[in-house]
């Protein structure tokens, strides 16, 4: 037999949620059954069994959704129209179009989430709508996503500094590519099947943790940049729910653990991902820019600009009078 399909148990809009995908599972594993059960062999009495178990189960599942729903009837639904508003715009779409991926009739969204409505949208509704929009069903009904929080706002306002500082060259990404290769290996696990050609199969794991939720794909190269606050790595990717978006990790020192600095896909304002849609284009765009050490551009602007420097460690200096002389001058 296949794994045991539990009750779930409902505390929340969460639980809600799995309970539902259970209540589905067990559903499709009694029709399977029964379809076995119409073979009629040796195996008859233990299917019998089964299915019987199955069908308590499934009761006893659709108990547990029904006296949710029913004790959730009068919500709080004072952010529900703002936020399926804002949600609406961010992903270009309209109210009807919400309507009909939901398969209800048309006007019913609009004119229950009105704010001079009595009625609610049911709870399954509300459900739906949150799994549309991969957004979580607590923030859905308690969150103005139209105000970002101040810890939204520093994250914003450091990718703004990032790229100011690509643009004007005060860092510089190199493209790390996207194979297991020197630092960029530390994003990657090696699968235990190749290819049919023997060649390796990859990953994305960052320090070995595959986390199917979030991001499970690269979608371009890796990017990695020195700054005052060590290495950086920006990594475009996508979810298994095709969503595009960034995250940007930290590497300390050599043999040490990546630290997660932030993930667009944790923001379901898409603010931040828009932030990071700008630097990454700025970092693509200087990509092949000119770069030399600072140690070279020390010593071009001695060079250069003689009268700035009294050679503290031993270069020597060049006397004013030859400064008009000078290439580049």
């Amino acid at each position: 037999m296949s794994e045991e399909i539990k009750v779930h148990p409902i505390k929340s809009f969460k639980d809600y949620g799995l309970a539902k995908r259970s209540f589905e599972e067990l559903t499709k594993k009694i029709s399977s059954l029964q379809l076995d059960l119409e073979l009629e062999d040796e195996e008859t009495p233990k299917l019998e069994s089964k299915i019987i178990e199955l069908k308590q189960k499934s009761e006893e599942q659709k108990k547990l959704i029904t006296e949710f729903i029913n004790a959730q009837a009068n919500y709080d639904s004072k952010f529900l129209g703002s936020n399926l508003e804002y949600l609406l715009k961010m992903n270009s779409l309209r109210i009807s179009d919400l309507e009909e991926l939901l398969g209800v009739s048309a006007g019913y969204v609009s004119r229950t989430v009105n704010p001079d409505s009595k009625k609610r949208l049911s709870v399954d509704i509300v459900w739906k709508i949150s799994v549309i929009f991969q957004v979580n069903v607590d923030d859905l009904l308690n969150i103005d996503f139209r105000i970002p929080t101040q810890s939204l706002c520093d994250v914003i306002a450091f990718f703004e500094k990032l790229k100011h500082e690509t643009d004007e060259a005060i860092i510089h990404w190199k493209n790390q590519g996207n194979k297991k290769e020197n630092h960029v290996g530390v994003f990657f696990i090696e699968l235990g099947e190749g290819r049919l050609d023997g060649t390796k199969r990859y990953q994305y794991a960052p320090n070995g943790n595959v986390n199917e939720t979030k991001a499970v794909g690269l979608t371009d190269d890796i990017f990695s940049a020195e700054t005052s606050i060590g290495e950086l790595y920006l990594l475009p990717l996508e979810n298994q729910f095709g969503e595009k978006g960034y995250e940007l990790y930290r590497y300390p020192d050599y043999g040490a653990y990546l630290d997660l600095v932030c993930s667009t896909f944790d923001d379901k304002s898409n603010k931040l991902k828009g932030k990071c849609d700008e630097l990454f284009k700025s970092v693509k765009l200087h990509e092949s820019d000119f770069v030399i050490s600072e140690s070279a551009k020390n010593l071009i602007d001695r060079y250069l600009n003689p009268n700035r420097s009294n050679a503290p460690d031993g270069f020597m200096n060049i006397p004013d009078s030859i400064d008009e002389g000078l290439p580049f001058n």
